[in-house]
């Protein structure tokens, strides 16, 4: 369906949950991506360079890496949920505050975009770790979360330009 096609968005028809769940959930999403982002760029690379002084290859080290990885989408993404219950919180009408947030989110095509980017290049993640590390819960996640951030550097690469 085109965008002009759309029915209409109204998050003032919806229940003050409904929103809510809409807003923490793209909290949470971006707590996601910034596990994936920060685990790819600063914990991945120590991890491996610490393992690869105490002998080990860097293939060896990628579980450990993926741990590691796994551990800090977990934080970043625990961290991105309690403060969004705190600004929630504080909110001095809640109902308002979440409609807007709702419209707002669903009406940023840039928004959209990055996460529709992360969501395709997690489930990539996913299947490339299911691919090259044993099956479990943390290489997974830290493979969907790497596969996040890999796809958010190239929406930023290939953003169309604003005119």
């Amino acid at each position: 369906m085109a965008a002009s096609e759309e029915k209409d968005f109204d998050p003032t028809l919806d229940s003050v949950e409904l929103n809510t769940a809409r807003v923490m959930g793209h909290v949470i999403e971006k707590g996601f991506q910034l596990g994936g982002v920060l685990g790819s760029v600063l914990v991945a690379p120590i991890t491996v360079f610490r393992q690869s002084r105490k002998g080990l290859s860097p293939r060896a080290a990628l579980p450990l890496a993926a741990g590691a990885i796994y551990k800090t989408v977990l934080a970043s993404t625990a961290l991105t949920g309690a403060m969004g219950a705190v600004r929630l919180a504080q909110l001095e009408d809640l109902k308002a505050g979440v409609e807007d947030r709702a419209y707002r989110l669903h009406y940023n095509q840039g928004q959209n975009r990055a996460d529709l980017f992360a969501r395709v290049g997690s489930a990539a993640g996913v299947a490339t770790a299911a691919a090259l590390l044993p099956i479990s819960v943390a290489p997974l996640v830290a493979g969907g979360a790497v596969g996040a951030a890999v796809a958010l550097v190239a929406h930023v690469g290939t953003k169309p330009a604003q005119g």
